[in-house]
């Protein structure tokens, strides 16, 4: 059975410190048996929403920019499939992306945030100031490990269909990099299981944890790094409030045992979905 972890780390505005943090926590994984491991939502800096200052976009890197090319050196010298979260920078646009390195350090897919809040859900918070919607669809990649991975970040698991177009690309893992605070602590485990559970895949979520360092003062991230199987169960749960490590094994026999037994899939409608298409449903 492939081993997927789910790493958490105190923020940096220092990406070394980041990179760092990511080093310490692949090589944990990698003696506990990881295979595939997720780093939580713009793990190469801190969570940059809480501040509107033209200056925080000196953060952002290009796919070849040093915290992203020290990341692709730890995939490979751990062996993993490392899913690493970034502050894109592409030409005069800025993304909230991450990178998937195979064991041997190339790049099989990026992804980029799709969606953007308006609203200001973390008060105070406006990621709009900073990120671009993302552009590249929902890829999935076939993995070494006999498991398809798709990805979505943070946000993008309040809503139900990025989730579904991983899920009819193929996946079988779900990452679900994220950074929040407790206001959204009730719901947290609630919608990835839902998540999981609605589209027969395993959901793990790396969260953030604890107060990012020259980020915003007293804002703390929840942490609480998850993984759940396609029952929707909590099968490895990390801690509250500092830097984690947790991992399972993927039960691939459930997984398909789970798709013959429930066959949302074959059993949906797509000639009835029209109003899905629409740019806001009629109220």
């Amino acid at each position: 059975m492939p081993r997927a972890g789910v790493a958490q780390f105190t923020g940096s505005a220092n990406w070394e410190d980041n990179i760092a943090a990511v080093q310490r926590l692949a090589a944990r994984a990698a003696q506990a048996g990881v295979e595939l491991l997720c780093f939580h939502e713009l793990a190469s800096t801190v969570y940059l929403p809480f501040a509107e200052d033209r200056r925080l976009f000196e953060l952002a890197e290009p796919e070849d920019g040093p915290s992203v090319t020290a990341a692709r050196a730890i995939a490979r010298q751990s062996g993993l499939l490392l899913v690493y979260p970034f502050f894109e920078k592409d030409g005069e646009h800025y993304y909230n992306s991450a990178i998937v390195f195979g064991p041997h350090g190339d790049t099989l897919m990026k992804y980029r945030k799709t969606s953007i809040p308006t609203s200001r859900l973390l008060p105070a918070a406006n990621e709009r100031y900073f990120f671009r919607p993302g552009d590249l669809g929902f890829p999935v990649v076939e993995t070494p490990f006999g498991v398809r991975v798709g990805l979505v970040i943070c946000y993008d698991r309040n809503l139900p269909e990025p989730a579904r177009c991983a899920a009819l690309n193929g996946a079988d893992l779900l990452f679900v990099p994220v950074t929040t605070t407790t206001l959204v602590r009730p719901w947290w485990e609630l919608l990835l299981r839902a998540r999981a559970v609605e589209n027969i895949v395993y959901v793990a979520a790396p969260s953030r944890v604890g107060e990012d360092r020259g980020g915003a003062a007293g804002t703390f991230y929840i942490g609480e790094s998850l993984i759940i199987d396609p029952r929707g169960e909590v099968i490895a749960h990390g801690s509250a409030d500092g830097e984690d490590l947790v991992s399972a094994d993927l039960d691939l026999e459930l997984l398909w045992d789970q798709r013959r037994r429930w066959t949302f899939f074959a059993d949906r409608r797509p000639d009835l979905y029209g109003v899905l298409c629409r740019a806001q449903p009629g109220r």
